[in-house]
């Protein structure tokens, strides 16, 4: 029978005989080995034919036992780096920290309780292909560094079984953090296959070996070694430099926990399994030719004004025309691109900047295709405010604007060197060409001042000085008055100002009563007319401008006033009731007869002044319900100026009414 005949049988027989009882000792150097001796073989081979030497049914023989020996190393190579590959993908095993410090606490609860619902609550989660195992130091002695033991052998995961050894660890001794790693690496065979350790440890290492130095050497020993550290409630740099050179070195990761829920996350992304690598993506479709477009718009514009830019292209574009400094990145305005209604695109406004220089226009759709662009330069121009050098405190001043049709923005007015504005005013267009006039209101304080006309952009298109002047104002009111009553106050001041006068108590703020202050049709400015408080004492009278100065001041006393009410004790219920009143002209308000300790009047009429001299008598209608009541007289701001007793009968006899 020939060799070739024989060969599906002797295949069968070196597989089951030879191969597969080879793969249970895979591992780096076996694949080695085999590789070197297949390359032998292929070498032996090559020369035989080579040589013509195979004349004979032995040297046939002799071809055929080389091609087996090549073909039995390279399935035991072939399955056994698979086999160790699949492997590789599933083993970790998790390092406990049960040092004696583990029994401190983290919001009431140890750490070492911390630490265990945290690892069952890992384990809950596992993936059930792949292998984990359990590494514990410090739980059976104090003071020993080689308290370090395999509780849970690398294999398949039995969560409750696990679990249970975790909740039985009881922390007392030591932290041989570094020889406890080194220990679950030689476990898992880091030299010969991919393996994967996580430490959690709540300290620095406490005895002989350097965790630096460790993970230097598991990295340059190990196949594809990775250690992943987690520092559990370790604040200090110090203490956290050894755990995260561990990490560091082994192209791990190192993560600070402070507490139950950073720990669970830490473990999470440390142990989790390895996400699978998606499929790469299919390859993106050419993309449509970029449209091209037009912008129409002049080669330079004043600075400031308002830029029309038509654009031509094909119809359902979209996107923005953007204004650019030359190459810059950063765009100064952009208009939108809309469709006319007859086809085509309305033209866009664009505001430039007071800046003078090149710039560059450009259609941008959403998608950053640039359609068109075109240059632009901005030119400069003569903007000027014509103002007055000076004007008076508290008055208007009206400033002109000479400049190109077509800037916007408004007037300020700032005290010289401040950045806060204190009155401004909108600059328009005229209709027949130009701006129409700005009228700002100074402060009642001297000083210097400046004028700036800033765009809307807050640019700076024109400044012009102006001195605020001290004006000659005075309040023409009298030293005295008597409580209660109104007087009139003089205004002299130069025109144009305004404001309000109040009243105040002297040396407060809270106003009694006010006015506003009214310019004359003919010249200067309408008398104030105030009401005084019926409390006698001393007060004072301002003027105050639209920005709170006072521009003028006057002190006044207020006297006690004298009234009496002609009215008779007793009144008989239902009749009309005749009160005549002497007191200072200047009096308002109204008498009201009350009800005792009530607030709301059973009847009221309006005080009147003579058109000759005093008051004109009031009459009031007594109520039907007798008892007694009392006579008010209450101003417009309800102060009672004068109250007598009164009494309500069913009928006065002769002799009775007092």
């Amino acid at each position: 029978m020939r060799w070739s005949e024989r060969w599906p049988g002797r295949l069968t027989s070196l597989v089951e005989g030879r191969i597969l009882p080879r793969l249970e000792s895979c591992n780096s150097a076996l694949i080695d080995r085999q590789l070197a001796v297949s390359l032998s073989a292929i070498d032996t081979a090559e020369a035989l034919l080579n040589a013509n030497a195979i004349g004979t049914m032995a040297d046939l023989e002799r071809l055929g036992s080389i091609m087996k020996t090549l073909i039995h190393r390279l399935c035991v190579t072939a399955l056994c780096a698979a086999s160790a590959l699949v492997l590789a993908e599933e083993r970790t095993i998790l390092v406990l920290d049960a040092s004696g410090s583990m029994w401190g606490q983290l919001d009431g609860r140890t750490k070492i309780d911390i630490a265990r619902s945290a690892l069952k609550t890992l384990l809950a989660d596992w993936p059930e292909d792949r292998q984990v195992g359990l590494v514990v130091y410090g739980h059976r002695s104090k003071g020993d560094c080689a308290d370090i033991e395999t509780m849970v052998p690398v294999g398949p995961l039995d969560a409750n079984g696990m679990g249970k050894t975790v909740d039985a660890i009881t922390p007392k001794g030591m932290t041989p953090l570094s020889a406890a790693v080194k220990q679950a690496a030689e476990a898992l065979k880091y030299t010969e296959n991919k393996a994967t350790v996580v430490l959690l440890s709540d300290g620095k290492e406490t005895c002989d070996l350097d965790p630096c130095a460790l993970g230097a050497e598991l990295e340059q020993l190990g196949v594809d070694f990775t250690a992943h550290v987690i520092g559990f409630d370790v604040t200090k740099t110090e203490d956290q430099a050894g755990l995260r050179c561990l990490a560091e070195n082994t192209g791990g990761r190192f993560i600070v926990a402070a507490n139950a829920g950073e720990l669970n996350q830490a473990l999470k992304e440390t142990a989790k399994a390895p996400e699978p690598i998606p499929a790469p993506a299919p390859p993106a479709p050419a993309p449509a030719p970029t449209p091209t477009a037009e912008l129409l718009a002049p080669e330079s514009a004043v600075k400031g004004t308002q830029l029309k830019v038509e654009v031509k292209a094909a119809d359902g574009l979209k996107g923005y025309v953007y204004l650019f400094p030359k190459g810059r990145g950063q765009h100064l305005g952009f208009a939108s691109v809309r469709p006319a209604a007859t086809g085509g695109y309305q033209p866009l406004q664009l505001r430039l900047p007071a800046r003078v220089g090149d710039y560059t226009l450009k259609w941008i759709t959403d998608d950053k295709q640039v359609l068109g662009e075109r240059p632009l330069s901005i030119i400069d121009a003569e903007v000027t405010l014509a103002a007055p050098e000076s004007a008076t405190a508290g008055t208007l001043v009206r400033v002109m604007m000479n400049a190109p049709d077509g800037l916007d923005g408004n007037l300020y007015l700032f005290a010289q060197g401040k950045t806060q504005h204190l009155d401004f005013s909108r600059v328009r267009a005229a209709p027949t060409g130009g701006y129409q006039p700005c009228d700002l209101r100074l402060p009642a304080i001297p000083g210097p001042y400046t004028l700036k006309w800033l765009s809307d952009n807050k640019e700076v298109l024109a400044t012009a000085p102006l001195t605020v002047v001290a004006a000659e104002i005075a309040l023409e009111a009298p030293t005295t008055a008597i409580a209660g009553t109104q007087i009139q106050i003089g205004l002299k001041a130069p025109e144009g100002l305004s404001g309000r006068v109040i009243l105040t108590a002297k040396g407060k703020d809270q106003a009694i009563d006010t006015a506003p202050v009214r310019e004359d049709k003919h010249q200067g400015y309408q008398p104030v007319r105030l009401r005084l408080p019926t409390t006698p004492g001393e007060y004072q009278v301002a003027w105050i401008a639209a920005d709170k100065a006072a521009l003028a001041q006057a002190s006044l006393t207020a006297t006690p006033v004298r009234i009496s009410l002609a009215a008779p004790n007793q009144v008989e219920k239902g009749t009309a009731l005749s009160i005549g009143i002497e007191a200072p002209d200047g009096l308002d308000g109204r008498l009201c007869l009350f009800a005792p300790g009530k607030k709301s009047a059973l009847a009221c009429a309006q005080v009147r002044e003579d058109k000759i001299s005093g008051y004109t008598p009031v009459r009031l209608k007594v109520p039907e319900q007798t008892g007694p009541l009392t006579l008010k007289w209450l101003n417009g701001r309800n102060e009672v100026l004068v109250e007598q007793p009164m009494t309500v009968v069913e009928e006065i006899v002769e002799g009775d009414q007092g």
